[in-house]
C-alpha cells in the first residue's frame, strides 16, 4: 500500500474543501484514519439529501466513483461509502485515495476496500436489530418476565442512599435477556445494599416499568411499537412500604 506525500494529502484536503464549499457546506470534520483512508462529517442538521450530493460530488472529484454511478446513504462501494454515524448527529463519507491504492508486490494482503467494511458493519446492525426484536418478543410471550411480582435488585451505596432518601425515583438497567427476567412485571422491589448477606435493605412500591429509546422516549414494555428500540429499562418508584 503506497503511503501519501504530504503534498497529497494537502491537494486532497484542498479538493475537499472546494466541494464543500460549493456545496454551501462551512461545518465538517475531516480526519485522516490512516495512510490511504480519509473520513468526512458533515452535521444531519443539514439534511440527508445535501449530504448524499455533497458526498457524491466528492467521491467523483476525487475519482473514486465513476461519474454514472451515485451513493445513497448506507451504501458503499470498494474506494468509498456513506453512511449516518451511530450518534445520528453526522453524516459520514469515507474513501480511499486511489494514488494511494497503487499496490506494490506483496502489499495485496494489505488493501482496505470500504465495501467490505460497510458490509461488515451492516451485518453487525442486522445481528443487533435481530437480537432486540427477539427481547421484544420474548416479553409479549411472556417468556422475558419476573417470575414473581415482587423482585429484587442490588445496589452500591451512592444509588442506595439516593433512593432511601427520596432522591431518586426511577431505577435504571440495560435494556438486556438478564434485567429483563429481573423487571418486568414488578409490583414492588426490594433493594439491597451490597452483596453481604446482613446487606441493608428496603422494599419500594413499583409504579411502573417501561422501555426507554436512545432519546428517552418510553413505551410499554407489553406493547413496543414498530421502529422503537429499545435501550434501557426504567422502573419508577412509589412509595417505601418496608
Amino acid at each position: 500500500m503506497r503511503i501519501l506525500a504530504d503534498e497529497e494529502v494537502i491537494s486532497i484536503r484542498d479538493k475537499m474543501e472546494t466541494v464543500l464549499a460549493r456545496n454551501g457546506i462551512e461545518q465538517w470534520r475531516g480526519d485522516m484514519l490512516n495512510p490511504y483512508l480519509f473520513e468526512l462529517k458533515i452535521p444531519t442538521s443539514l439534511g440527508e439529501k445535501k449530504a448524499i450530493k455533497t458526498f457524491n460530488d466528492l467521491f467523483h472529484s476525487m475519482g473514486v466513483l465513476s461519474g454514472a454511478v451515485q451513493l445513497q446513504m448506507s451504501e458503499g462501494r470498494d474506494y468509498c461509502a456513506c453512511y449516518m454515524d451511530e450518534d445520528g448527529e453526522t453524516y459520514i463519507a469515507m474513501f480511499n485515495h486511489p494514488k494511494a491504492m497503487k499496490l506494490n508486490g506483496g502489499d495485496e494482503e494489505y488493501q482496505f476496500t470500504l465495501k467490505a467494511a460497510h458490509e461488515r458493519q451492516e451485518a453487525e446492525a442486522i445481528a443487533e436489530e435481530k437480537e432486540m426484536l427477539e427481547l421484544v418478543d420474548g416479553i409479549k410471550t411472556g417468556r422475558l418476565k419476573s417470575k414473581s411480582d415482587d423482585g429484587y435488585l442490588v445496589l452500591k451505596a451512592e444509588f442506595y442512599n439516593a433512593i432511601e432518601g427520596g432522591k431518586k425515583k426511577i431505577e435504571y438497567r440495560d435494556f438486556t435477556e438478564y434485567n429483563l427476567k429481573r423487571t418486568i412485571g414488578l409490583k414492588t422491589i426490594r433493594f439491597n445494599l451490597g452483596y453481604a448477606k446482613d446487606a441493608k435493605r428496603m422494599r419500594w412500591e413499583v409504579k411502573k416499568v417501561v422501555l426507554l429509546d436512545s432519546e428517552d422516549n418510553e413505551c410499554d414494555p407489553f406493547n413496543v411499537p414498530e421502529g422503537f428500540w429499545p435501550i434501557t429499562i426504567a422502573l419508577h418508584l412509589g412509595k417505601k412500604i418496608g
